[in-house]
């Protein structure tokens, strides 16, 4: 829900994600646009930031069973009562990164050896060669038997 108005915006969203892992999100996020972080809370989990003129008050909330709340209110110093050019860009661009972010996320992981940055879906790292179980509850049917498609259309050389 966004709300505008006197030379700021606040906007807030949720999202289906491990905390821990949505807090770190919105530090690489705030850096990669830009915004310089003046203070941050590590146990009410605010981080207070700016760029330029403008100032951001970011807020994290675990609402529980795997998901977040992300407030994110951009205002000025002091409070303007007319704006005739509003500019929520940053703001756009960071919920434009954070949830791109996201879903590169939940395609890749990482190696629990190295730390390297593989594909979900890989059973071996790259890098330093380890087995990687992260989906060990996957079924395999590379051994079942043919069905009626396959025992149809062969490709030549079977």
């Amino acid at each position: 829900m966004r709300i505008q108005g006197a030379g700021g915006v606040q906007d807030n969203r949720i999202y289906e994600v491990e905390f821990k892992d949505a807090w770190r999100l919105i530090f690489d996020c705030l850096n990669d646009i830009g915004i310089d972080i003046d203070e941050r809370d590590e146990t009410k989990f605010v981080i207070h930031a700016h760029k330029g003129k403008k100032f951001f008050d970011i807020t994290l909330e675990d609402l529980g069973d795997g998901g977040v709340q992300l407030y994110f209110d951009q205002h000025k110093k002091y409070l303007e009562v007319y704006t005739w050019r509003p500019d929520y860009s940053d703001v756009d661009a960071f919920y434009k990164l954070y949830e791109q972010r996201l879903i590169e996320m939940r395609a890749f992981v990482r190696c629990t050896t190295c730390g390297f940055k593989v594909r979900a879906n890989t059973k071996f790292c790259p890098e330093c060669g380890t087995r990687l179980t992260f989906n060990e509850d996957a079924t395999d049917n590379s051994s079942e038997k043919k069905g009626l498609f396959d025992s149809i259309f062969r490709r030549k050389g079977d």
